[in-house]
């Protein structure tokens, strides 16, 4: 039939998307290495004062790949239960607590 106005002559009743076309087909992603790069550095320092704190003045008795594994553990929000930090009446044992409230919530802070 001519002259329907029907697709196959170019004259489609459909509307058709405006999708404008931009120079960067990534837009927001400019500052994508720069998140990345405080990302890695906050989860390295994480476990760098875990490193430092529990075997060295919290845990004499544990290594650092216990250090490591409990940071992990604590980054990753499982926590078994097999290492725990053990308190006290003393100084060591009421700082440690409250080294270790702020350890996991910053662990909490940067896993988000």
């Amino acid at each position: 039939v001519k002259g329907d106005g029907g697709i196959f002559n170019g004259k489609s009743k459909q509307k058709r998307w405006n999708i404008p076309l931009t120079s960067k087909p990534f837009q927001g992603f400019e500052n994508l290495q720069s998140t990345i790069y405080y990302c890695t550095l906050a989860i390295s320092l994480y476990f760098f004062l875990g490193i430092l704190a529990f075997p060295f003045w919290l845990e004499p008795k544990w290594t650092i790949i216990d250090a490591l594994y409990f940071s992990m553990t604590t980054l990753t929000t499982v926590g078994y239960g097999d290492l725990v930090v053990s308190g006290g009446s003393n100084l060591r044992g009421i700082s440690g607590k409250a080294f270790v409230s702020f350890f996991n919530i910053y662990a909490v802070c940067i896993s988000v």
